[in-house]
């Protein structure tokens, strides 16, 4: 009797043992896995490449003011500050139209100051892709990104677009409750402690 139950400790024992050994090696599998898709796109900013300029773009949509919100923000090599902007436009539309609209009008305005290679940045991964993918898209979306790579052939030549995890759009709600576009020479104070931290 006891060598029964001496042996049928010993098994479950065992099971436990092997059971909690194929779990460690299935958690390991999908930690791995997991690794490479947190690599597209960053989740803290970085500093652009020597000589170059980075632009930080975002929208913001209020279904209450009927309006989506734009802001702009562009930072140089050393991660300083340059020039912001906010913008809005009426009325409110999906969300990926309307990062794309943000978008072209950006490009718009960088390409009136005239400071270089510049890299854009932005958190609307649907934009982005749709920018890198050779594939022609007749919606009205498809339209909007077919114009912005026109833009972008023309006018950026070495610059990118480039996909965010992470974003600020303090600046796209603070457009939101402007009455007109604003050309920000100094750090607004919505996004000072954040540009001042990311600087360090």
């Amino acid at each position: 009797m006891w060598n029964k139950v001496t042996d049928a400790k010993t098994f479950v024992l065992s099971r436990a043992k092997d059971s909690l050994h194929e779990w460690k090696l299935a958690r390991n599998l999908q930690q791995t896995d997991f690794v490479p898709r947190q690599q597209h796109g960053n989740i803290y900013w970085t500093k652009p490449n020597a000589g170059r300029y980075k632009c930080n773009i975002d929208a913001s949509f209020s279904k209450h003011l009927n309006k989506v919100g734009l802001g702009m923000c562009i930072r140089d090599e050393h991660g300083a500050f340059v020039l912001a902007k906010t913008d809005w436009f009426s009325p409110i539309c999906e969300v990926h139209i309307g990062e794309a609209l943000g978008l072209i009008s950006t490009l718009e305005w960088v390409h009136e100051l005239n400071l270089g290679p510049i890299d854009f940045e932005m958190d609307a991964k649907r934009v982005v892709d749709s920018f890198l993918s050779s594939r022609h898209d007749v919606t009205e979306f498809g339209i909007i990104i077919q114009n912005y790579k026109t833009l972008f052939r023309h006018y950026y030549e070495n610059s990118t677009v480039e996909f965010v995890r992470r974003q600020a759009n303090e600046l796209a709600k603070v457009a939101l409750l402007s009455t007109s576009l604003q050309v920000l020479f100094e750090i607004p104070d919505c996004i000072e402690n954040t540009l001042i931290n990311e600087m360090l």
